[in-house]
């Protein structure tokens, strides 16, 4: 169902040319509020274009973009790995992009007729993410009912901040679709709307937004919200974001992070709507870890506008002035009320609470990390893109990253680091190096461009049980799981994902079983979970290599 209208007719962001399954069609936003402009794509590089170029932008449309781009590459016979690399490199913060991605490039692994199931699993994508907008909307709308309440049916006044609409994902959006679910209901209610420089998402696509769906609003400009929030004109913020840690960090817009300030020092409840699309379960502090995008100072020193000749650009600053362009900033969890999802709403630090399913892809252990150019080895980033292109290392359907190698050096071992496991593609800032372990503590240190990924100690008992071995690779395959479970040395169904006890365990089956001699263990408690080592990269990838052959 298509929900939002322009001009009384319904639009989706998105969607295949009903006349030619070979042409995804979008609406141009650069092009509005004055134009409205449907744009055909038919490659994948035109697809990275606009992504780039942001003819759309928006957390959940960029992701359902790239995924059509998928689409559109396998339509042509296009190297999968490559297109998928392209496509991620285009826009670094949101996370929903290499999400989409990588749900992709599984699907196609997995299936035959390729071209079929890329049609299918991006339609399937943007699908849901319209779904899972309309369920953020019904679960949102009881704060604004509660408002109102309180109010005794005066209007509620709602600020947001840059573009979270149906502009920014398939359908309804992720901020405004509470917004919508009230007014539909009969809610009064009143948005504040920032400007939202320098692009001015805000001002271009959110008053549109709103105009269109019949919704009063007023545009501000950045700097207003403080203002207002102290004269208690403002009674509840909802923003979206791009990428949310599992801890509840948020990366947004730039200036998000000094509206909840605001809206923290003047005790007003300060929400962020989002999608699971838009959590990244391998990150903990959004603060350090999440790389915001610098985009081209031009948009700071120019600003294009409509006049009576058209759409026009203009210089604002002085010509010899700089200017720097940061994308986004990160909120803290601390500044932030709540989130509301498709699952409910909760509290900052709830999000594993309201999706339990997604703990094991987190790091789980004491963590010592500096951050400094990272460790590389030929050999193991060839192992590991052999693994990704197996299917062996990636991210399922869910979302859940897994897999990871290393090999041993003088210094410690290198490995593939946290949030790495669905990008097809790495470089050297993917891995790190594990320098110094302590088990019994559930700690280690590790110097590299990343953190360490969330089975670093399983690898690390490896080593410190078996001095021969100087590589260990850990993969995922569930036919190959269930053939060698309690076959091969088992560990206990107790120990889970990065834990003491799986660490324990690897200890106990060196000490109880041949497990030295045949390099394989199956992890009981880590479903599909498989460790090959050997003494060399050749040695363990061979080893598993002969493995997936037998039948």
């Amino acid at each position: 169902m298509v929900i939002m209208k322009v001009g009384g007719k319904s639009y989706r962001t998105i969607w295949v040319n009903s006349d030619d399954e070979r042409c995804i069609q979008i609406i141009d936003q650069r092009k509005l509020p004055h134009d409205f402009v449907i744009e055909d794509l038919r490659t994948v590089d035109e697809v990275a274009t606009a992504i780039a170029d942001m003819h759309v932008r928006g957390a959940g449309l960029i992701g359902a973009t790239a995924a059509f781009g998928m689409y559109l590459a396998v339509l042509h016979h296009e190297d999968i790995t490559a297109s998928a690399a392209l496509l991620i490199a285009t826009r670094p913060t949101a996370v929903n992009l290499s999400w989409a991605v990588n749900r992709m490039v599984m699907a196609l692994k997995a299936g035959d007729d390729t071209i079929a199931v890329a049609l299918k699993t991006a339609k399937e994508i943007a699908d849901a993410d319209a779904d899972a907008c309309r369920r953020i909307g019904l679960e949102g709308l009881s704060l604004l009912e509660e408002i109102s309440r309180k109010k005794k049916g005066e209007v509620v006044n709602v600020l947001t901040h840059c573009n979270a609409g149906w502009l920014a994902f398939v359908d309804y959006g992720s901020a405004t679709a509470p917004l919508y679910a009230a007014h539909s209901k009969g809610i009064s209610i009143h948005v504040w709307v920032d400007e939202t420089r320098p692009r001015n998402q805000g001002a271009r696509l959110t008053a549109w937004e709103l105009l269109e769906a019949g919704i009063p609003h007023t545009v501000i400009s950045d700097n207003t919200g403080g203002h207002l929030m102290q004269k208690g004109m403002v009674d509840l913020c909802i923003v979206g974001t791009d990428r949310t840690t599992y801890t509840g960090d948020v990366a947004n817009k730039i200036g998000t992070y000094l509206k909840a300030l605001a809206a923290k020092d003047n005790d007003i409840a300060f929400y962020v709507a989002l999608p699971e699309s838009s959590i990244d379960w391998d990150v903990a502090d959004g603060v350090t870890d999440i790389v915001i995008e610098q985009r081209d100072g031009k948009e700071v020193t120019h600003i294009e506008g409509f006049s009576e000749s058209g759409m026009m650009e203009v210089r604002v600053t002085p010509k010899g002035s700089s200017a720097v362009n940061y994308g986004f900033d990160v909120t803290p969890a601390r500044l932030i009320t709540g989130f509301i999802t498709e699952r409910g709403v909760c509290k900052s630090d709830g999000l594993l609470e309201l999706y339990p399913d997604r703990g094991e892809g987190v790091i789980n252990f004491s963590l010592d990390w500096e951050k400094e150019e990272s460790a590389f080895n030929a050999e193991l980033h060839s192992w590991r893109q052999k693994l990704y292109d197996l299917g062996l290392i990636g991210k399922n359907a869910e979302g859940i990253g897994y897999g990871n190698v290393s090999c041993l050096t003088t210094d410690g071992f290198i490995i593939t680091g946290t949030q790495t496991g669905g990008i097809a593609v790495l470089d050297s800032h993917h891995y790190t190096m594990v320098v110094s372990t302590n088990l019994s503590k559930h700690w280690l240190r590790c110097v590299g461009g990343v953190k360490a990924s969330s089975e670093s100690l399983t690898h690390a008992a490896v080593y410190d049980a078996d001095s021969s071995v100087t590589a260990v690779i850990h993969i995922h395959h569930a036919g190959l799981w269930k053939r060698l479970l309690n076959v091969y040395p088992t560990t206990s169904t107790s120990a889970g994902c990065g834990t003491v006890e799986m660490g324990n365990e690897v200890k106990r089956l060196f000490s109880e079983t041949d497990l030295g001699k045949n390099g394989v263990l199956v992890m009981g408690g880590h479903k599909d979970g498989i460790i090959v080592f050997g003494s060399s990269l050749d040695e363990a990838g061979s080893r598993l290599l002969r493995l997936l052959d037998e039948r």
